[in-house]
């Protein structure tokens, strides 16, 4: 138990994957994103809004479809985002986001993926490296830890020596 947490302490290299997956999401903007892969579709929004609401179709919905093989977000961010995301329908492998907050459809649209931009960032994480303060203390709990084993161990033997030997005195 106690080395399974040495050893992932004492990672302080992270992949080279982990981190380029990392800063991808770190400079991932609406500008980036390949609109041409999302099928755009505009519906009718639901709710009140006067006899506009009957007649225009402006609520956006953007679905990336297969969404497990998309190459252009890292293999690190996708496995994330199957897991946590909200917005991954499974029966279909793909993600959905609609936006109707507006009136107009390019700014839904534009809504859309900023969502699902921000989406992105909220469900991916990364680990830190390991501070080299933090393995150093770890290295000295783990030496602390050897030699009271030894030490426990030792008296033991002890005990067990005196219970054997026939003269006390």
């Amino acid at each position: 138990m106690m080395q399974h947490v040495w050893k992932r302490l004492l990672s302080s290299k992270i992949e080279p994957a982990l981190q380029s997956a990392s800063k991808w999401v770190e400079q991932l903007d609406l500008r980036k994103v390949p609109v041409n892969l999302f099928a755009v579709r505009f519906d009718r929004a639901s709710g009140p809004g006067g006899q506009n609401v009957n007649k225009v179709n402006s609520k956006c919905t953007l679905m990336l479809y297969n969404f497990s093989n998309c190459s252009w977000l890292p293999q690190e961010v996708r496995s994330q985002i199957l897991q946590k995301s909200r917005y991954y329908a499974r029966s279909s492998d793909s993600i959905v986001i609609q936006a109707s907050e507006s009136r107009s459809r390019e700014s839904n649209k534009k809504l859309a993926l900023e969502k699902f931009v921000n989406h992105i960032k909220e469900v991916c994480w990364f680990p830190k490296p390991t501070e080299d303060t933090t393995i150093a203390k770890w290295d000295q709990i783990k030496r602390s830890s050897h030699e009271k084993r030894l030490n426990n161990k030792k008296m033991h033997s002890d005990k067990k020596k005196l219970r054997k030997s026939k003269d006390f005195f």
